[in-house]
């Protein structure tokens, strides 16, 4: 009778603290704790810097049609901006196309984004274009920066614990989420 034999691999289980959620305060930020420490975490800053990692590492973003697709004027050099960056817009999840007469068309918007304000942020993410210059890796950060500001939940928004809780355990797990994508600080240890 042939032998068998059993090789018992244990999975390697990381001993994190487990997080626990006590609210919020100020419609701003979550209330945590983590161990020994209690953390404040600035939802908008959170979600925008998750936001942010996403469209960076994703080959193409997600998108949306639009029912019925906006059409955006703009001033010259904005419009010029829009137009001759459509491949870097594509990649950010805006599928645009020259309309003429200075106006754009807004066909797709990433999914994670609301149809609220487009021609606003059109505004703002061509100004940027316009400020940035030549180099396209810096265009493309420009305007991930800008959706990813815009999309994420605003200081006020109402969220459920769900949400909270699954925005804490993101922010305390990683440490790429130290910073929003300006810069300021996502958490503060208490």
């Amino acid at each position: 009778e042939p032998q068998e034999i059993k090789k018992e691999i244990e999975p390697i289980v990381e001993d994190k603290p487990q997080i626990i959620l006590i609210g919020e305060a100020f419609s701003t930020y979550i209330v945590a704790q983590m161990g020994d420490s209690v953390y404040m975490i600035d939802k908008h800053a959170a979600h925008e810097r998750i936001l942010f990692n996403k469209l960076k590492n994703e080959q193409k973003t997600q998108v949306q049609a639009l029912l019925t697709p906006v059409i955006a004027r703009l001033p010259e050099i904005e419009y010029d901006a829009v137009v001759q960056n459509t491949e870097i817009l594509e990649k950010s999840g805006f599928e645009i196309e020259d309309f003429g007469n200075s106006s754009v068309i807004v066909r797709s918007i990433p999914t994670f984004f609301t149809s609220d304000n487009i021609t606003e942020v059109i505004s703002e993410i061509a100004d940027g274009l316009v400020r940035t210059g030549s180099v396209s890796s810096e265009k493309e950060e420009n305007i991930f920066h800008t959706v990813a500001c815009r999309a994420a939940i605003k200081a006020g928004n109402v969220i459920t614990r769900t949400e909270m809780q699954n925005l804490a355990e993101k922010v305390l797990s990683s440490k790429e989420i130290m910073y929003c994508p300006h810069g300021r600080p996502v958490a503060f240890e208490i």
